[in-house]
């Protein structure tokens, strides 16, 4: 027996006590948000304050930047503009189901991840449009794809300069 794998066994036998979690993660992150506000103040956990923490974190979750939201989000909110579309410009069924396919495949292909790509009200948490979605008559909906520009040449190093001459 070697003592550095004495040593090494110790480690790992006090290692293996893992802490089991009562309350799960995103609870303990909405309390930790809440109570970095309330500093000072004592937090009772009853289930009365754990529904109004739950219920203070449903009102503040679509106030972010569009860019800072989760997918699932993202998703609500690209449902709740889908809904809003297809009564403002009297959409069909068909073009209805059109769009939310276009768009929530967008999202999730990170197409429309961008606050430049989509006018996102952050006070009232809402989707005002969506500049990249384009309706046109023959092909339908689509959402049209920045293109990358390339940068020009770059600059030649020392040796492909001296490679050059040599030819």
């Amino acid at each position: 027996m070697d003592l550095k794998n004495i040593l090494k066994e110790e480690e790992e036998s006090s290692t293996k006590d893992i802490r089991v979690h009562k309350k799960p993660m995103q609870l303990r992150d909405i309390e930790n948000r809440s109570s970095s506000r309330k500093i000072g103040e004592n937090v009772f956990e009853t289930q009365e304050t754990m529904k109004e923490l739950i219920n203070e974190e449903k009102k503040n979750s679509y106030k972010k930047p569009w860019n800072k939201l989760d997918l699932g989000l993202k998703i609500n909110r690209l449902k709740h503009f889908i809904e809003k579309e297809s009564v403002e410009k009297e959409l069909s069924e068909e073009l209805t189901s059109e769009l939310s396919s276009v768009l929530l495949n967008g999202c999730r292909s990170n197409k429309l991840n961008k606050n430049s790509d989509i006018n996102y009200n952050i006070e009232q948490g809402e989707i005002i449009g969506i500049k990249a979605l384009h309706y046109t008559p023959k092909i339908g909906l689509r959402i049209n794809e920045v293109k990358k520009t390339k940068h020009g040449n770059k600059s030649k190093s020392n040796i492909d300069r001296f490679i050059k001459t040599k030819k």
